[in-house]
């Protein structure tokens, strides 16, 4: 079978997607995959760059951030994201347990369950959470622009895991664990 998106060098990309792949290997070390299948839409790529950069000017933490992407990537199966993910939430300050927990909305942190609960209820239905998860959330402490931010970092998360899922890319992030459902 063809890949339908294949994983792009810089030299493949459009010119307009070359600066962003230059900028991701000066952050990283190297381009992550995912974000060199993005390349075939250097306006997808840029795009999701920043659109996550913007949002993360927000009044959410590198470690709430990785929160919801971890529990949005497990909610909609994204192996490739979930590792993407783990990795970066342990920069951001997350625990190695914390990064298991958060998946499930299983966290011993009432702020960073509440985000992981919200999130996974944002996923699983469609942007219909049942009440009670927003109440969860501002009772934790989060405004209003903070859910708002959420649903955008949703939404961008679930753009890169459909973009996965397409294209199937092979995964260049460490390995991680199955999520221990208690």
């Amino acid at each position: 079978m063809s890949t339908i998106l294949e994983v792009l060098t810089r030299e493949q990309a459009p010119a307009a997607a070359q600066p962003t792949f230059d900028g991701l290997h000066g952050k990283l070390g190297f381009v992550p995959n995912l974000y060199a299948t993005f390349a075939h839409s250097a306006p997808a790529l840029n795009g999701s760059i920043g659109f996550g950069s913007a949002l993360a000017q927000g009044e959410l933490t590198g470690r709430e951030i990785e929160t919801i992407y971890l529990a949005a990537s497990e909610a909609n199966n994204c192996d490739y994201c979930v590792a993407a993910h783990t990795t970066v939430g342990k920069l951001q300050g997350l625990t190695e347990e914390e990064t298991h927990a958060v998946r499930t909305a299983s966290s011993a942190d009432p702020s960073l369950n509440a985000l992981a609960a919200l999130t996974i209820g944002i996923v699983q239905s469609k942007g219909r959470p049942a009440p009670q998860l927003l109440d969860q959330f501002f009772v934790a402490g989060y405004s209003r622009a903070a859910l708002v931010e959420l649903i955008g970092f949703v939404a961008l998360n679930t753009f890169n895991n459909y973009v996965q899922h397409i294209a199937d890319v092979p995964i260049d992030w460490p390995a991680v664990q199955p999520p221990v459902v208690a």
